[in-house]
């Protein structure tokens, strides 16, 4: 992230454009506030109004030694300038889980905008942005070129190969998740979801059940999971052969952010044709605490997958 970058004279791009340590744009920066909140039914929070009073009306300028890692670009100050991009911007920010308030636009008519952290965003090609973890360290981001980080979903996909394609494989490999997930901090889990798809036709769910982990060691939940599943199946008719079976890892309740919405599962007889982990996380996965933590369990996975 920009933060990693050390810029050579980082103020340069603000100074040039009017700012000092301590600047404070007064009533222009709430006047705008206001006619910006009055359009847009914007709510304004503590963060936002911080960086539009030391940042308000500031028109910066590109570095004119171009950009160090891409193209460098100006842009204005002014929570007017995207006071109208409330639809993309209200999607951006549920997806993201923090609400967003106008901040001005880039000299390309990308709209910018701050969260409650004090992040800058933007929206432009190739989908949505971050430009800084705080709104000078994105101004300075913009002017000098800085490669911005990309916010967009995360999925990832590991065969594997040698795993018995049975039932009580999968359960023993959706428990090593269940580990890697509490080790590296993602979430606890206390349950396997297990979601069984018809293979004829369109394929139609025929099973859809949520089986407790039993306290103690992870590994003695595996056969009386498996037992239990093996019955849920027989109940309901089906067979493990001629079905897809994904066996999930629910998050438990009370998880917030991101990290409420990610999804890891082990399938059986998929598209695929062998087992596999898959773990996919939406946009707000990209950044923060939760992108460090998906890292983590990402490399976990990979060491795990490349020995079956």
């Amino acid at each position: 992230m920009t933060a990693d970058i050390v810029l050579s004279k980082p103020t340069d791009a603000l100074a040039r454009a009017g700012w000092r340590p301590g600047r404070d744009a007064g009533d222009n920066a709430m006047l705008a506030i206001l006619r910006t909140a009055a359009v847009g039914q914007w709510t304004l929070f503590p963060a936002a109004e911080r960086a539009i009073r030391e940042f308000h009306g500031l028109r910066i300028a590109p570095s004119p030694g171009g950009g160090r890692e891409v193209a460098a670009t100006g842009c204005l100050v002014d929570p007017q300038e995207a006071r109208y991009a409330g639809p993309p911007l209200t999607r951006l920010g549920g997806a993201l889980g923090v609400r967003l308030f106008p901040f001005g636009r880039t000299d390309y008519e990308a709209p910018l905008a701050v969260d409650e952290e004090g992040r800058l965003f933007t929206l432009g090609v190739g989908g949505a942005w971050l430009l800084g973890e705080t709104a000078r360290e994105g101004l300075i981001g913009l002017a000098e070129g800085v490669l911005p980080v990309r916010l967009r979903s995360r999925e990832r996909l590991w065969p594997l190969a040698g795993m018995p394609a049975d039932l009580a494989a999968a359960v023993r490999a959706a428990l090593v998740a269940v580990y890697v997930l509490h080790r590296t901090g993602v979430f606890s889990a206390r349950a396997l979801r297990l979601r069984v798809t018809t293979l004829r036709g369109v394929g139609v769910l025929a099973l859809d059940e949520t089986y407790p982990l039993l306290p103690g060691r992870l590994d003695t939940s595996a056969e009386p999971l498996t037992r239990a599943m093996a019955d849920g199946l027989a109940a309901a008719g089906l067979s493990p052969h001629g079905c897809e079976l994904a066996l999930g890892v629910p998050a438990p309740a009370g998880t917030t952010g991101p990290l409420a919405t990610l999804e890891c599962a082990i399938t059986l007889g998929g598209p695929a044709g062998r087992p596999t982990l898959t773990l996919s996380a939406p946009m707000g996965a990209s950044i923060g605490r939760a992108a460090g933590v998906l890292d983590a369990c990402e490399q976990a996975f990979t060491s795990w997958a490349a020995r079956q």
